[in-house]
């Protein structure tokens, strides 16, 4: 299969799951975290509470802040064929995979994200690794690259959110 077919469907399956999070996460913070709250580590509820009061715009910045940067990355991927870039991209977004069903299964209720994860990610990313298993775009040299981009957006998601909680 194409490797820009892949990146294309990457970026809708991104895009999908992330519109699942900003129409939910309002309601679900409002809604739903009073009601679980008490099962959610003390450490957590502390994070937790400084977003206590994040609507759907605020949360749609974080979203649009992570997505320029991760977007300027994936062209980048294209343009210069550098395709540890999107990889990086790619297994940072991999991570959904465990975060929203194990939040879901813990809670014991929908979490924002967890529809497009077994619906979405988890199918795309059971293809992706079947398909590139064998391939040169899972080398020891590409992993190790798509790492350092994984590194590199950590801060880049944590700004993101800064910029959201500023955002009025």
């Amino acid at each position: 299969m194409d490797l820009n077919l892949w990146v294309l469907t990457f970026l809708i399956i991104f895009m999908l799951h992330n519109l699942e999070e900003i129409i939910t996460i309002e309601k679900w913070i409002q809604k739903t975290y009073p009601r679980v709250s008490r099962m959610i580590p003390l450490f957590v509820q502390k994070e937790l509470k400084k977003y206590k009061d994040i609507t759907s715009a605020k949360f749609a910045v974080v979203v649009f802040v992570f997505s320029v940067f991760t977007s300027i990355l994936i062209l980048i991927a294209v343009i210069t064929q550098h395709y540890y870039l999107f990889l990086g991209v790619n297994l940072l977004f991999a991570i959904n995979i465990f975060t929203h069903p194990l939040q879901a299964l813990y809670l014991r209720c929908y979490t924002p994200g967890v529809l497009t994860s077994f619906l979405l990610i988890i199918p795309y990313y059971s293809l992706f690794f079947y398909q590139f298993k064998n391939t040169d775009i899972l080398t020891l040299s590409s992993i190790v690259g798509a790492i350092v981009v994984m590194v590199f957006l950590i801060p880049v998601f944590f700004i993101s959110h800064k910029i959201g909680e500023k955002w009025s």
